[in-house]
């Protein structure tokens, strides 16, 4: 059995692939320290929030920081099969955009 040298293609094919889990789990620690200091609200306070708006189920959400300020954009699936798209305040819980997905 013959061993080839790993081609540099290669290793930038491993780097793309073990980054990006390290660079979520760098932005999970950093969520966590502001919802513990209090300066944004926890996940299951904006989802509570979200289907007191729309009852559904949650298929994504994302923080965002725009213009100083964090924002929790949610996406919310109802059982008739609307996607909506909700963005939230994530100081205060303010609902700050609600529109239907496409």
């Amino acid at each position: 059995m013959k061993v080839r040298a790993l081609t540099f293609p290669f290793l930038l094919l491993c780097l793309a692939l073990v980054l990006p889990p390290l660079a979520h789990a760098d932005d999970d620690k950093r969520i966590r320290q502001l919802q513990r200091s209090g300066e944004i609200l926890s996940l299951e306070q904006i989802f509570d929030r979200a289907r007191k708006v729309k009852p559904g189920r949650v298929v994504d959400v994302d923080l965002d920081k725009d213009d100083g300020r964090y924002i929790y954009e949610i996406e919310l699936l109802e059982s008739s099969g609307k996607v909506w798209e909700m963005e939230f305040d994530a100081r205060t819980g303010e609902l700050l955009q609600l529109e239907q997905d496409d």
